[in-house]
C-alpha cells in the first residue's frame, strides 16, 4: 500500500470524527474525543501497514496523514455549518 493510498484511507476515518467534533462544543470533552480517538486507530493502521506492506513511519508517509487528517476534520467541519446545521 503506498503513501497516498494509506492518506486516502485515513481521510475517511478521520471524515465522520470531524463531523462529530463540529458538532461538539469547542474544546468540550466530545471535541476532544472526536480528534483523538481517530489517531489511535491511525497509529495502528500505520503500525499494520509497516508490518505487513513495509511502508510505515517515513517522513512523506506522516506528512501525508497529517494533512489528510486535517483536511478531513475541517471539510467535515464544513459540511456540517452548510448543510446539517440549517435543517435543524
Amino acid at each position: 500500500m503506498d503513501a497516498i493510498t494509506f492518506a486516502i484511507i485515513v481521510f475517511f476515518l478521520a471524515f465522520p470524527f470531524g463531523f462529530w467534533r463540529a458538532k461538539s462544543a469547542f474544546k468540550s470533552r466530545n471535541w476532544m474525543l472526536a480528534i483523538h480517538i481517530p489517531v489511535v486507530f491511525i497509529i495502528l493502521l500505520r503500525i499494520y501497514n509497516k508490518l505487513h506492506f513495509g511502508i510505515g513511519f517515513s517522513f512523506v508517509s506522516l506528512l501525508y496523514n497529517v494533512i489528510a487528517f486535517v483536511t478531513a476534520q475541517y471539510i467535515a467541519g464544513l459540511w456540517y455549518k452548510k448543510y446539517y446545521k440549517k435543517t435543524k
